[in-house]
């Protein structure tokens, strides 16, 4: 038998054949290797997921921030106005003499604050509470007295009132409707009084103050 002798191109040849048969197998072997170890919508554990999709520095925040509400005006309506503000012993002249009301020759500085408007107009609780009194005053017309903690609200001059003695009514809830009175027999009014801890206060500064201010 003949022996035949190798062309010098073939090893070479053979050689880089293997190597890139290798090369392939190896980059295959990786890839399945990976794709088993990545998480599939079937398997993945979405609580391990504590970032914010859209950013995923940040952690996502869990806690419910609790809300603040601040004491509301008494009425609801755009065309109420001030008929008569607060009587504020500190004051300046001007603004004590603008806040008395005068009534049969007599005047007297206003202990609350006088809405006025030509048309009815709701009024509200300005903090949840109980309805604790509801009684008629020949100047003032129906008077009612609503408590919460250490709050108490007075309305007066009320016309229509849509809620009874023990009533328990939350914020905003509406209680009445504006009436007319001896002070002023021409427009439909809402004289607003406030007690801090028994203490006679100016309404402004209290509509200032949040629900867990006033508790």
């Amino acid at each position: 038998m003949k022996k035949r002798k190798l062309k010098s191109f073939v090893l070479p040849s053979i050689y880089i054949v293997t190597i890139v048969v290798l090369a392939i197998s190896i980059s295959l072997l990786t890839r399945t290797l990976l794709s088993r170890s990545e998480p599939t919508v079937d398997n993945y554990d979405y609580s391990v997921n504590v970032f914010n999709e859209s950013d995923d520095s940040k952690p996502v925040n869990n806690e419910v921030t609790p809300l603040v509400t601040k004491a509301s005006k008494p009425f609801i309506g755009d065309s109420i106005s001030i008929l008569k503000d607060y009587y504020d012993d500190e004051g300046s002249s001007e603004s004590q003499e603008s806040s008395l009301i005068y009534y049969q020759n007599t005047y007297m500085p206003n202990t609350g604050i006088l809405y006025a408007s030509d048309n009815v107009f709701e009024v509200i609780a300005s903090v949840s509470g109980t309805i604790k009194e509801i009684k008629q005053d020949e100047i003032l017309g129906t008077v009612l007295t609503l408590e919460s903690e250490n709050v108490t609200c007075v309305y007066y001059t009320l016309g229509e009132v849509l809620v009874k003695e023990g009533d328990q009514v939350n914020q905003n809830d509406i209680i009445a409707k504006s009436g007319q009175s001896q002070i002023d027999t021409t427009k439909q009014t809402l004289l607003f009084e406030v007690y801090l801890d028994g203490v006679l206060t100016n309404p402004n500064t209290f509509y200032e103050k949040t629900v867990n201010e006033l508790d």
